[in-house]
Parts: structure tokens; C-alpha cells; sequence
């Protein structure tokens, strides 16, 4: 019997082609986007689930309790030997996450034989032989004490393959920034792709120690007064110790380090796991995301399924006469249904496959073409059993959801009256489920089209509004060796190419998304302020630079040290001051520098436009000047960067260059909601399509359903327009429907979006009426064929039944 419905199954696949075309095209395309959003859950619900004790392993993070509540997954450095030394935790370990690009291989006489540039991202760690106790690696060569002594270095096997070749890495010299010469010791597994921690130099956290001079080396490493957000700070937990009692433990810690200012702080226990969905931390994928995108999935497979219900259903009357003559034969109603059942499954099947290799082929455009490295796996994963249970389940799921209502319908025909052709609408599928099917699609394409318009329009809102300062025309080129050149010189040389208009020394510009906190006494006051000083560093030609504005004061002096501070409005806020002048002359200790405030700066944004301004202060610290900032003509700018290269070569001839446009650097802040806003667009394109192949499908039962209607209407003097108004005023009537739910739930959705930004646009009621128009244009147009063609047929055709 199945090879019976089988073969019938086919000849109705050639005989309807349109429709099988349409059924199958939607249903694939339904399946591709379910299978790349499982591929997005999946690979980002998983993220570094290959460590065998996961569950016990947390991050030590700070809650920051300055003028309300802040955190931070960076911790004061000392941090971790106090969990180590004064918890239960198993094993603790510091991990300073590195942004050093340059390494050099060394040889026998110490001089440089090859050279390289690490990066995009951090690939460095200092870190202790702890982390490799707490985090899985397979040691290909070496154990965790491979890293124990000072000017050491553990590598993955992916480096080692690429600096030596087939050659024996251990004991070889790897040369950091020209300044450290670091042997290697041991190596690893490279890090795999779904992983937070994609460190492939394991830098000894004893050479950062023996190394004061070099740049996350210093005094700061021993001080708890400070966070950097780069610093972080893992434990193993025993088995059966809770993170309520870990807490504990770290509380009795941040009283006994914090001293008097313990109520400012809090160190808190954070599962690891869940670092990556975290908002709080700024997780890579939050999981509003996942539940968003498995939102989106699952409306698209729907969609997919209601379109074969209206196709289905649409085909009904047409197969009304084959039913009848089935169970005049005595077919069972339960033979009917499974027949159509196994027509859906054929159909499904084909779309599966056709999906399945739609979904794969999107993968390097996913990953590539959107700039979503780590959006999504590189490959499939195919020994994954949640794959194969998924596709099952997604098989099953679309035969029952899209074959049973069409197969009910079908298996309900009486046959006496399928066979005379007497089957009403309502028989074959009920007109008003049809309208309610599409009235679902029209309010999930209108959703999808108010999220694109509302993230576009404030994607834009960022990328165009003012920061507070000047970013276009600048750019960052890196200083190696800061405290080894003549600053003012190279600065006079720069000026002296044509087309630099400026230049200025410093450790981070306006805007990073690195920061240095740090406490702040002002003045005569006994205690340290109820909120942290975000600090920038830069010579005195940072202000001109940049384009910041005076508002009080004047510039800092030209110093090799610290010799005084500029601060923004936020500070004078923060200090209750009620004008900048009351600030300017005033003292300031930061880092344990006490300097007097020489001016006050009008506010920009530091960040990106979810965050609020913070407090800032500018000092001169020249060793750690490691950027220069140079402003350049918009005329002859690429004869004026091959200049500055130039230039630049010549005092770092040991080193690679490297350089960094302002507003390239400040749009990468916005790289995720930008990743989002084109994976929206993308959804949005393919739920309108698979809308306009269920609105054809209601479209044609409607000028089936109408046919004699319209000849009698065409007898009667009916024009062309008219009957075609009968068709658009359907359409617009669902359209409105749909846009009645669509826009309050729009409104909620994207308003609570917007909450995560400091700096948001409004929600105007034109971006309702457009999203209405697109649809209503869409639909109307997608009609236009079918209705058309319907008010063109002869009434002589339609009425001669009668």
C-alpha cells in the first residue's frame, strides 16, 4: 500500500508542478533558517562545555558600588592568590588577557630570523600553571609546570606548527614586542572555535612579575585599589561546595583587602558557563539573542507550514472527485489521511534535503560575508547526535503540522458529494482558517520589518551622532617602545610630512573599549569618592588632536610624569561642584598620584551609546604612551600614510607596522547590533517571500472561490478595476488586521530593546505606517498576477455550469 501511495504521491507532483514547486521552495527555506538557527543556539549554548568540570568552575568578578551599581569581569590583580590561598576552592589562577600582536623568532645569536603579527583579537594570556588545572588542554608536549618560571611561554600546536615548521619548538626563544625574550616550554592543543578562551601564547604570570618595566607589569599588580577589565580571575570549586558558600568566602575577602572602602565593592562568584550570555559582563551573545533568534526560527518554520496549509487546502476541491471515488471503493478515512500524510512527508523529505543543503552552503557566507567570526561553527558537526534529533524532530514536526490539517480535510469529504462537485467552502478548508493563516504571516513580516526599521534607525542614530570630539581623519599607529625614543622629535617629524595636520602620544584614545578604573580623593576631602575615576593618558597635544573642548582651565603642561590632571564635566558633577572653576587648581589622587586639576573638559562619549558618560581624567605618563594619534589632511592620503610608515620604520625597524583609522575602531563598537540588524534584514527578506507564496496560495483558492461571482460581475458590466478591487480589498482588510497586532507588540518588543542604550531614538508612529505599507505593497503586488488573470477569464468558462 505505501509503494501505492508512493507512486500517486508522485503523479500528483508532476501534475500540480506550480504547486509542488511553491510547497517545496517554502518548506526548504523554512528548514534551511531553523537549521541555521539551531546551528546559533547550539553553537553558542555550548561554548566551552568540553571542560570536563564546567560546572564548577567560576569567575571571580567586581560589583562596583559607586553612585549605584556597575560590573566588571576584571578584578584588582591580587585577587587570585587570595581565593587561592584563603578559600576552598581547588585551584585559582590569574589570567591578564594580552592585545601584544608582535612576536619574533629568535636564533641561536639573538638576533630575529622571522617575524609575525598576531591578531585580530587577543591571542595572549599571563597566566599561571593553575589555569591548566582548571581548563582542559591536551598537553602535547610539557605539563602545567612547563610554566612556572619567569620568561616562559606555552604555545598551541597551531603556532608551533607556524613559527617552526617541523622543527622542535621547546627551547626555542620567541621575542615579545621587541622587549621580552620568552622560551618555550610546552605545547598545547589549539583552542576550538566555540571557546571564550581563544589564548594561543601562555605567557609565565612570574615574567609580568619579574618584569615590572613592561606594560601590564608595574606596581599595579600588587594594588587592590584598581580593576582593569582585562584581568580575570578563575577557581575550581570541590564537588559539593556551593557557590552560596564561595560567596561567603569572597566577602570575608573584599572586607579584609578593601579595608575601609569594602562597602564600595564586591567580588562576586560567577559560573563560567555563563559568562558568554551575560549582559551584565557584556557576554559575546546574551540570551535575549538566543531567545529572540529561536523565535524567529520557529515563526519562519511555521510560516513555511501555514503556507502548505493554504496551498493544501486551496487544492482541495480540485482532488475532491479522486477522495470520493477512494472511499466509494471503500477506502477508510484513515487511509485517506494517511495517503496525504505520506504526499506531505515526500514533499517534506525533498525540502529537507534541499534545506539541509541550503543551511551549509550558508555557512562561510554567515561567518564571511556578515563579519560573524564566531557567529556560527565554521563546519558541520556531524557526529553531533542533538543534530540528527533535531532534524527528526523537525521532520516529524512539519509532516504532522503542515499534512494533518489538509489530510483531515480531505479524509472528511462525503463521497456522494465529492463526486457531484458539491463540496462547499467551508468543506474544503474553511475560508476564515485560510484568512487567519495569513493574518498570522502578515503580523510576523510586520514584526520583522518594525525590529529591521527601529535597529536600523538606531544603529544609525549611533554611527552618525557626535561622540563629543573629532574621529574622522585620525589615525592610531602603535609605539613600541615608548620610553625608548624621543617623543618630541618623532612628533617634529611627523608634522614635517605632508598632509599630518597633528599629533599626540597617548595610551588609549577618547573612546576604547579598554578601561583603566581607579579611586579618586579630591582636594582637602578625608575619604576617596563614592564612585571611580575612568582614566585616559596623553601628551599635551591630546586635546588639539582630538578636538576636545576647554570648558575652564587650561591644557596639562609638557611633562615626562604626572604633573596634574583634565577632567570632563562628569567629574565636576560627580563632586558636587557647581561650576568647572570651582575644580580648576584643586588637587586629585589617582593611582596614589596626587596633581593638581589644570582644566576641565567638555563631555563626549567614552564608550559606545548603551553607556552612560563616565567620570574621566587625563594625565601624561610618557612610558606608557604606547599609541600615537595623528590627524591627517583628507587630501594625497595614501602618499601621506606610505610617509608615516616610512618614518615609522625607521625607528622600529625590529617591529611590524601597524595602523587603526578613529572611526573604523568606534564602529566596531556597534560590530553586534550590526551582525543583528543584518541577520534581521536577512530573516525579514525570507518571511516576506514565504509570506508571498501563501498569499499566492490564498489568492488562487479566492479566484477559484469566486469565479462564477466575478463572470456574473463581468456579465453585469463589471470593469477590469472592479473585480480586481474585490481581491485588494481582501488583502488590505488582513493587512490592517495583522498590522493591529503587529504594532503594539512591535512597540513593546523594540521599546524594550532600546532600554540597553543610554542614547536610544524614539518609536514614531511612521515607523508603524511604514511597516504597513511595505506589507500592504508587497502583498498587493504579490497578488497582482492571479487576480489579474481571474478578472481576465471568460464568463462563459466560469457560468457555463449553469
Amino acid at each position: 500500500m505505501l509503494q501505492n501511495y508512493l507512486k500517486i504521491t508522485w503523479r500528483n507532483l508532476r501534475r500540480n508542478r506550480v504547486y509542488a514547486f511553491l510547497n517545496v521552495l517554502g518548506l526548504s527555506l523554512g528548514i534551511a533558517c531553523g537549521l541555521m538557527v539551531f546551528w546559533f543556539i547550539r553553537f553558542h549554548t555550548t561554548h566551552d562545555a568540553f571542560h570536563a568540570n564546567i560546572d564548577r568552575i567560576y569567575q571571580v568578578t567586581t560589583e562596583f558600588h559607586f553612585d549605584g551599581t556597575s560590573y566588571s569581569k576584571g578584578v584588582p590583580p591580587p585577587t587570585w592568590k587570595a581565593v587561592r590561598d584563603e578559600t576552598s576552592a581547588l585551584s585559582a589562577t590569574i589570567c591578564i588577557e594580552g592585545y601584544e600582536k608582535l612576536m619574533a623568532l629568535i636564533d641561536a645569536n639573538g638576533r630575529p630570523v622571522k617575524k609575525f603579527k598576531e591578531g585580530p583579537g587577543p591571542k595572549l594570556a599571563y597566566t599561571t600553571p593553575e589555569y591548566f588545572k582548571i581548563f582542559d588542554y591536551e598537553w602535547q608536549v610539557g605539563a602545567p609546570s612547563s610554566l612556572k618560571k619567569p620568561n616562559t611561554v606555552v604555545i598551541s600546536e597551531g603556532m608551533a606548527k607556524k613559527y617552526f615548521g617541523d622543527d622542535d619548538p621547546i627551547g626555542r626563544i620567541i621575542k615579545l614586542e621587541n622587549q621580552l625574550n620568552l622560551e618555550v616550554t610546552g605545547i598545547v592543543n589549539s583552542p576550538p572555535e566555540n571557546t571564550d578562551l581563544p589564548y594561543e601564547f601562555f605567557v609565565s604570570f612570574a615574567t609580568l612579575e619579574n618584569n615590572r618595566d613592561f606594560s601590564y607589569g608595574g606596581p599595579e599588580l600588587d594594588t587592590w585599589s584598581g580593576v582593569n577589565s582585562n584581568t580575570y580571575c578563575f577557581a575550581l570549586l570541590p564537588e559539593g561546595f556551593s557557590a552560596a558558600q564561595f560567596q561567603v568566602q569572597l566577602d570575608t575577602i573584599n572586607n579584609k583587602y578593601h579595608g575601609k572602602d569594602a562597602k564600595s565593592y564586591a567580588h562576586l562568584a560567577v559560573k563560567f558557563s555563563e559568562m558568554h550570555h551575560s549582559e551584565r559582563y557584556y557576554g559575546p551573545v546574551p540570551y535575549k539573542w538566543i531567545y529572540i533568534m529561536a523565535t524567529i526560527g520557529l515563526f519562519l518554520i511555521a510560516t513555511a507550514c501555514f503556507n502548505f496549509i493554504n496551498m493544501a487546502t486551496a487544492q482541495a476541491m480540485r482532488r475532491a472527485k479522486e477522495v470520493g471515488i477512494r472511499k466509494a471503493v471503500g477506502g477508510k478515512r484513515g487511509q485517506v489521511f494517511f495517503q496525504f500524510i505520506s504526499e506531505t512527508g515526500v514533499i517534506t523529505l525533498i525540502a529537507l534535503v534541499i534545506g539541509f543543503g541550503l543551511a551549509i552552503l550558508s555557512l562561510p557566507y554567515l561567518n564571511e560575508s556578515l563579519n560573524l567570526g564566531g557567529g556560527w561553527p565554521s563546519k558541520v558537526y556531524w557526529n553531533d547526535p542533538t543534530l540528527w534529533l533535531f532534524i527528526l524532530g523537525l521532520f516529524v514536526t512539519v509532516v504532522f503540522l503542515a499534512g494533518s490539517y489538509p489530510g483531515l480535510i480531505l479524509a472528511g469529504f462525503r463521497p456522494v458529494a465529492a463526486l457531484k462537485g458539491g463540496i462547499s467552502q467551508q468543506q474544503a478548508g474553511g475560508f476564515n482558517i485560510r484568512r487567519s493563516l495569513i493574518v498570522v504571516q502578515f503580523v510576523l513580516i510586520q514584526l520583522l520589518i518594525i525590529c529591521t526599521l527601529v535597529i536600523n534607525g538606531q544603529v544609525d542614530f549611533m554611527m552618525n551622532k557626535s561622540v563629543g570630539y573629532e574621529t574622522k581623519g585620525i589615525v592610531e599607529i602603535s609605539i613600541p617602545t615608548p620610553d625608548k625614543i624621543n617623543q618630541t622629535t618623532f612628533r617634529e617629524r611627523l608634522l614635517e610630512i605632508p598632509g599630518v595636520k597633528n599629533a599626540s602620544f597617548c595610551l588609549f584614545t577618547p573612546t576604547t573599549n579598554s578601561n583603566n578604573t581607579s579611586n579618586v580623593r579630591f582636594d582637602t576631602r578625608q575619604k576617596d569618592e563614592v564612585w571611580q575615576m575612568n582614566n585616559k593618558n596623553g601628551d599635551e597635544h591630546y586635546l588639539e588632536t582630538f578636538g576636545l573642548t576647554l570648558v575652564a582651565g587650561k591644557n596639562i603642561p609638557r611633562s615626562d610624569t604626572i604633573q596634574g590632571y583634565l577632567i570632563n564635566e562628569k567629574v565636576v558633577e560627580r563632586l558636587g561642584l557647581k561650576d568647572p572653576e570651582d575644580a580648576v587648581g584643586k588637587t586629585m589622587n589617582v593611582w596614589g598620584v596626587t596633581a593638581p586639576i589644570y582644566g576641565v573638559l567638555k563631555n563626549w562619549n567614552n564608550s559606545s551609546f548603551e553607556n552612560a558618560i563616565d567620570p574621566i581624567a587625563i594625565f601624561t605618563y610618557k612610558n606608557i604612551h604606547y599609541n600615537c594619534a595623528i590627524k591627517l589632511s583628507s587630501t594625497n592620503l595614501q602618499q601621506t600614510m606610505k610617509a608615516v610608515e616610512k618614518l615609522w620604520n625607521g625607528y622600529f625597524p625590529d617591529h611590524l607596522y601597524e595602523q587603526n583609522f578613529l572611526d573604523e575602531s568606534i564602529a566596531r563598537n556597534y560590530e553586534f547590533v550590526n551582525t543583528m540588524l543584518r541577520l534581521v534584514r536577512i530573516f525579514s527578506m525570507i518571511a516576506i517571500f514565504i509570506g508571498c507564496l501563501g498569499l499566492y496560495g490564498l489568492i488562487k483558492f479566492m479566484a477559484a472561490q469566486k469565479a462564477k461571482e466575478i463572470g456574473v460581475r463581468k456579465v453585469l458590466g463589471a470593469t477590469l478595476a472592479q473585480i480586481l478591487n474585490l481581491f485588494g480589498r481582501e488583502i488590505a482588510v488582513l493587512v490592517v488586521i495583522a498590522f493591529l497586532i503587529a504594532a503594539p507588540v512591535g512597540w513593546y518588543l523594540m521599546d524594550a530593546w532600546l532600554k540597553d542604550y543610554t542614547y536610544r531614538i524614539p518609536i514614531g508612529i511612521g515607523t508603524m505606517i511604514f511597516a504597513v505599507l511595505i506589507t500592504l505593497g508587497v502583498a498587493l503586488l504579490t497578488s497582482s498576477y492571479e487576480s489579474i488573470k481571474a478578472a481576465l477569464v471568460n464568463p462563459a468558462r466560469s457560468l457555463k455550469s449553469e
